[in-house]
């Protein structure tokens, strides 16, 4: 006969716990598999990185020396004189752009925002491009392209300055389609795959 008060411990309840636990760990491995199986996009990711390095660095080169960077669109002749108030604002666009682009890096790379954001980054890029081949060679061998401020690169060969500009900015929108339509292409391979 057992004490007062001692109540038998049945098989079945040591079971229902080791159930449980059992469902737990099955649960979580499962999440962890699943967290394994998504795709982790390496190639847009890095593409979005370094359009975003180049967005950080051109915005911070024009907002630590804007008058540099306003003097040189000057010379370039193509933004009328009323406008050139505008140009101190281009330095902080470039800066948000390379910040908000922090977020298509993460996880908005598949969803509208980080697109969104991929789409200005790459419209700006064409748009520099586009304003570029509205500025006189002479000009633009004389005064710098004013990406980088008053940075340029040295070179004796002619028309050097438009020559690095449009083949930067082509790498640049080449890393733009692969930012943009890289997940796409892994997702529907993987669905072929699956």
């Amino acid at each position: 006969m057992p004490p007062v008060g001692h109540v038998e411990e049945d098989a079945g309840d040591d079971d229902s716990f080791a159930e449980g636990v059992d469902s737990v760990a099955r649960i979580e491995s499962a999440k962890d598999r699943v967290i394994e199986d998504q795709p982790k996009y390496v190639f847009a990711r890095i593409a979005v990185v370094l359009i975003m390095l180049m967005w950080i660095v051109s915005g911070f080169a024009k907002v630590s020396d804007v008058s540099a960077f306003v003097d040189i669109v000057e010379q370039h002749r193509v933004v009328p004189g009323d406008m050139a108030g505008m140009l101190m604002w281009v330095g902080p666009a470039e800066l948000v752009i390379g910040l908000l682009l922090v977020f298509a890096i993460g996880s908005e790379l598949r969803k509208p925002f980080g697109k969104l954001v991929i789409l200005i980054s790459f419209a700006g890029i064409a748009s520099l491009t586009y304003y570029l081949s509205l500025v006189d060679p002479v000009v633009l061998q004389e005064s710098g392209c004013g990406c980088l401020s008053d940075y340029r690169i040295a070179s004796g060969m002619e028309n050097s300055v438009r020559f690095f500009a449009y083949a930067k900015n082509t790498i640049l929108m080449i890393l733009h389609i692969v930012a943009l339509f890289g997940p796409a292409m892994v997702d529907s391979n993987r669905r072929s795959h699956s």
